[in-house]
């Protein structure tokens, strides 16, 4: 078996890997010293997905690294990617239980959404998904990448899609300026996240049918998108002090 070589155009990916993965560990941090602080379900659900993404990205940093020094795209690079991705699936678990619980809705479906998360986490390991290996090595195999990444991408799509719905209906009736703008916040939040993973879609599309080697335009496009998430998340579910006294300022309120 073959292994690709590793690009000096990938390094940004790998530097923002690192920045990222510093910034997610303060926020699930400050998202477990909340729970702490409130002793309440909601913060230690944002807490594991917070900490389910952060590992993700950890994971990815080690693959990378692997490919950096060896100069390949090896095994620890492979098993990166099917692992990342499973931690994503159990940030979207957990990121629906929030949302459930928060607007005590859906919870009827959550040993659906945990059933389908376990089916997809164990199609993600399967080996007919080549994760890292060469397309010379695999052609004329079985390829199941892109429904792979289709399934997955489809899980969030309609987790993303139920939050954000739930936060356009609360918000209409919201007077509280401060939980509107949270609301609002968290909204585009979750189109954020839609739109990183639109642009894997498109990543893995390139992949399949135009024989890319990976990390295509579409891979920058979606972290621009996974940065504006992880702000954007932070500033709606934190609530920061400063983001706070702006909120009051702009509507006059005193209190």
């Amino acid at each position: 078996m073959t292994y690709s070589p590793f690009e000096l155009r990938v390094l940004p990916i790998f530097i923002y890997y690192i920045f990222v993965s510093i910034f997610a560990v303060v926020v699930s941090i400050k998202m477990y010293y909340k729970w702490r602080e409130r002793q309440v379900p909601p913060p230690l659900y944002l807490t594991l997905v917070f900490s389910f993404l952060t590992t993700a990205l950890i994971v990815l940093s080690i693959g990378l690294a692997e490919a950096i020094i060896t100069g390949f795209y090896k095994e620890i690079y492979r098993i990166s990617l099917p692992l990342a991705y499973s931690m994503v699936v159990c940030a979207d678990i957990f990121l629906f239980i929030f949302a459930s619980y928060m607007t005590n809705k859906g919870r009827r479906a959550f040993p659906i959404i945990t059933l389908v998360g376990i089916v997809i986490i164990i199609i993600l390991f399967l080996p007919w998904n080549w994760w890292g290996v060469p397309q010379v090595d695999y052609e004329g195999e079985l390829s199941i990448r892109l429904y792979t990444t289709g399934g997955l991408v489809l899980f969030s799509f309609l987790i993303y899609s139920y939050i954000a719905l739930i936060c356009q209906k609360i918000k209409r009736n919201v007077d509280d300026k401060i939980m509107y703008t949270g609301l609002k916040l968290l909204f585009y939040s979750m189109i954020s996240l839609i739109l990183l993973f639109l642009m894997f879609v498109m990543d893995t599309l390139m992949i399949t049918f135009f024989n890319h080697p990976g990390y295509s335009e579409f891979t920058y496009i979606a972290w621009i998108f996974g940065s504006i998430f992880i702000i954007l998340s932070y500033l709606s579910l934190i609530m920061p002090e400063w983001l706070v006294n702006r909120i009051k300022k702009k509507y006059g309120i005193s209190k």
